[in-house]
C-alpha cells in the first residue's frame, strides 16, 4: 500500500469522525483492495486477508473519534494494517509451533510426569473431536495421519486453500482452549515435561 498515494479529502475524514457512515463507505472503497492486496502479499491467504482488512476497517470505525484530519490518514491507516498483518503473522507461528511441539512423541518420564502428559494428550484429543466435522477430518488427516495438505484437498476434493484455512483455525481454536484459565494447568504440565 501507498501512503503517498491520493489523500482523503479533510471533509470526508470530518464526517467520520461525527458518525457519518457515508464517509466510511468512501474510505471503505476507496482502500478495501489495498489493504486486502497488502495483507495477502505477507500473509499467502485470502481467507486470513480478508479477516484482516475487515478487522483494519473495524478498527478504524472503532476509532473514529480520535482520527485527526490534519494528519497522513493514509499513513495512518497503513500503520494498522502493519500491525495487525505483524500480529496475524507471530500469531500464525505460534499456533504452528505449538502444534508441532506438542505432537511430538512424549520422552521417558516418570510415572507422574507420564499421567500428566496422557491426561493433557486426553484433552488434546478431546478438543480435537470439538471441532466443526469437516474440520476435525482435515485436521486429523494432517496432523494424525500426517498427509500433505495436496493429499487432504485430493482426498477429500476440496482445494488447498481450503485444507490450509481449516487446519489454521483448528490450530488457533486449540490454543485458545489450551490456554484459558481451565486448560492453562494442562498446558503448563505438558511444557515442564517436555522440558526435563
Amino acid at each position: 500500500m501507498d501512503d503517498k498515494k491520493e489523500l482523503i479529502p479533510r471533509d470526508i475524514l470530518v464526517s467520520l469522525s461525527k458518525d457519518d457512515e457515508k464517509a466510511f463507505e468512501y474510505i471503505y472503497w476507496k482502500y478495501n483492495s489495498h489493504i486486502f492486496n497488502f495483507a495477502n502479499s505477507l500473509l499467502y491467504s485470502e481467507d486470513i486477508a480478508e479477516n484482516v482488512t475487515q478487522n483494519v476497517f473495524m478498527k478504524i470505525w472503532e476509532r473514529r473519534h480520535d482520527i485527526n484530519p490534519e494528519q497522513n490518514f493514509n499513513a495512518y491507516l497503513f500503520t494498522i494494517a502493519r500491525n495487525m498483518v505483524y500480529k496475524e503473522t507471530e500469531h500464525m507461528l505460534s499456533s504452528e509451533k505449538y502444534v508441532e511441539e506438542y505432537e511430538n512423541d512424549a520422552p521417558d518420564f516418570s510415572t507422574e510426569q507420564t499421567l500428566d502428559y496422557h491426561f493433557t494428550d486426553e484433552y488434546y484429543h478431546s478438543l480435537v473431536e470439538e471441532l466443526p466435522p469437516a474440520r476435525r477430518e482435515i485436521f486429523k488427516l494432517s496432523r494424525f495421519k500426517k498427509l500433505s495438505n495436496k493429499e487432504i484437498a485430493l482426498r477429500l476434493s476440496v482445494s488447498e486453500k481450503t485444507v490450509e484455512t481449516q487446519i489454521y483455525r483448528a490450530t488457533c481454536f486449540l490454543k485458545q482452549k489450551l490456554l484459558t484459565e481451565e486448560g492453562l494447568g494442562m498446558f503448563i504440565m505438558l511444557m515442564l515435561s517436555q522440558n526435563n
